[in-house]
């Protein structure tokens, strides 16, 4: 049997106990930059993954109305490609998010 050690790293925690100027607005439920911040992410994530969406939709049509012309199936299979790509990089954004948020103890995703 294998221990795991988690390391959490709480910068917000920190800087509060420590009394520093400033620190009682570091977390983004609070407001201020983070909740900004937080907002303009859930917005962006929200188009990304609509048009991702949008474009998967887009090559199927392509596909099916190709009528086996070559050229219009492979511009179809490109498009679709290319949406499963961007879904893929919307998915690992949202994975690397999730982790800055467990390592430092901040809010960076709201997705309200």
């Amino acid at each position: 049997m294998t221990r795991q050690i988690a390391l959490t790293l709480d910068i917000a925690g920190e800087a509060q106990s420590q009394g520093l100027q400033g620190a009682e607005y570091a977390n983004s439920s609070d407001g201020g930059f983070g909740l900004f911040f937080g907002n303009i992410m859930s917005a962006v994530m929200t188009l990304a993954a609509v048009l991702v969406f949008g474009f998967l939709i887009w090559g199927a049509i392509e596909w099916i109305t190709s009528a086996g012309d070559s050229g219009k199936l492979e511009k179809a299979r490109s498009r679709i490609g290319n949406a499963v790509i961007g879904l893929i990089i919307l998915a690992a954004v949202t994975a690397i998010f999730l982790l800055l948020e467990g390592f430092l103890g901040i809010d960076v995703l709201t997705f309200n």
